[in-house]
């Protein structure tokens, strides 16, 4: 066969493909083109206001963001004290490796002129630390802003392609430990209505101590205290990653065990139930003492007559859309490496949702507050998220199995009939006393009929 250009240009590239190293961090990349492409989400990845980072850069549509990104670098500037040429030089002198933590694709229109993408990122930088230390509601002097244009730009932020790498903010912050940094992150998530992970509720599947609601198989869920995240000593790669391992908790240690366990029952077969099911089955919702999205424990209650659902508290309102598109998108970045917890949750919500009555049921239990609007709004959100998603069906495997158990025990769910039909309230209580009065006055008649000399 002889060999031409065209082809050995191809071997090359063959033979530096298997060279390709690891990335140790993930990259600063775009959304994947199968999740843009989808016509209910493409939408939830663009900036509206401003643009963060190389990937919107100088898009017409965001003219007036670029205008209030020099202001807000300008502020930050005089609030810091910095000298601005000495805080672009350290940029500028770094940009090398600054470079390597972007995807090739995005600093393309950058090939060539590092001068252009170290301003870009000394501008972005500064603003967007003025936007974690100064971006506050009720007090927007430092900002400069009305407060529809502020939440957009506090939204703006936390989209997948409008990050900056760790090292871009720790250069420019002046800060001479992380601690400052990692906290004014945390300062900004805070206003954020997906909550911190405070504590952690895991699966035990052995005998140590603990306050534990066990099923019939002996599996137990148990309430533990972990370490925060800020006690750990690795870094987040960029404000979107601080924020998920915020709302997932340390998804980088989790228990071994639980992964174990789950991962062996992940392809058992369930008949997924929404709400509605679940209720007449005799399994009731309630809310959870812990506030992360994959603490989801079933557990039994009077001698295993009634079961209980416990779910996180969440919050549904204009911006859950836009968050769970872009925690999802970063999940499904190659490389990085993750649990898709959040994948997960919003699977497992949507197989609990399929109609607004399901989503009334949660109100009723204080596990959702609806912001939205309408019941059937919050439904077609869950149901429009969840599209063409591939959770980790580890996750909630046990109690998906737990719910599959209880709902085939026959008994439960007429009891569970019985209770609703007759006890759920105080006239159907009232209505069953007065049929069991009226059922014991004809037997009585129909006894003294029969008997009369007695």
């Amino acid at each position: 066969m002889s060999e031409t250009a065209y082809l050995r240009n191809n071997f090359t590239k063959l033979e530096k493909a298997k060279e390709t190293p690891q990335n140790k961090v993930p990259k600063i990349q775009k959304v994947a083109s199968y999740l843009r492409d989808r016509e209910h989400s493409k939408n939830h990845y663009l900036p509206r206001l401003v643009s963060i980072g190389p990937i919107d850069h100088g898009k017409r549509k965001l003219e007036l963001g670029e205008k209030y990104k020099l202001m807000w670098t300008a502020k930050y500037l005089q609030r810091t004290k910095q000298d601005g040429p000495t805080l672009y030089q350290k940029i500028a002198s770094n940009i090398k490796h600054l470079k390597e933590q972007f995807a090739e694709d995005v600093i393309r229109d950058f090939d060539g002129d590092d001068e252009k993408l170290s301003w870009t990122l000394f501008v972005d930088g500064c603003s967007l630390l003025q936007i974690l230390e100064k971006a506050n509601l009720e007090d927007r002097k430092e900002m400069n802003l009305k407060v529809d244009q502020l939440v957009l730009v506090c939204q703006d932020v936390l989209l997948l392609e409008n990050q900056l790498p760790y090292e871009v903010l720790k250069l420019l912050s002046g800060h001479q430990n992380d601690d400052t940094l990692v906290n004014s992150m945390n300062k900004f998530l805070e206003f954020h209505h997906l909550p911190a992970a405070k504590d952690q509720c895991i699966g035990k599947y052995n005998n140590k101590e603990g306050d534990r609601a066990l099923d019939e198989d002996g599996y137990a869920s148990v309430y533990v205290n972990e370490e925060t995240l800020d006690e750990r000593k690795d870094l987040p790669f960029h404000l979107l990653d601080k924020f998920h391992r915020r709302v997932v908790g340390d998804s980088q240690h989790q228990n071994q065990d639980l992964t174990m366990m789950s991962t062996k029952r992940c392809f058992d077969t369930t008949t997924y139930r929404n709400i509605k099911e679940l209720r007449e089955a005799g399994i009731k919702l309630r809310l959870g003492k812990s506030r992360r999205l994959r603490d989801i424990v079933f557990s039994y209650r009077s001698n295993f007559l009634w079961a209980e659902l416990i779910l996180p508290e969440i919050t549904v309102d204009d911006t859950t859309a836009t968050t769970f598109h872009n925690l999802i998108a970063y999940e499904m970045c190659p490389d990085f490496e993750n649990n898709f917890e959040i994948s997960s949750f919003v699977a497992f919500m949507d197989s609990l949702i399929d109609h607004h009555e399901d989503v009334k049921e949660l109100r009723l239990a204080k596990v959702l507050h609806n912001s939205l609007g309408s019941d059937e709004e919050v439904s077609q959100l869950f149901n429009t998220i969840s599209a063409d998603l591939v959770p980790n069906c580890a996750i909630y495997s046990g109690v998906r199995r737990q719910i599959e158990n209880h709902y085939k025990k026959k008994y439960r769910a007429w009891i569970a009939l019985g209770y609703h039909t007759y006890f759920s309230n105080p006239w159907a209580f009232i209505g069953f006393l007065a049929a069991i009065f009226a059922l014991v006055l004809t037997f009585i008649q129909a006894w003294f009929a029969i008997h009369p000399k007695c």
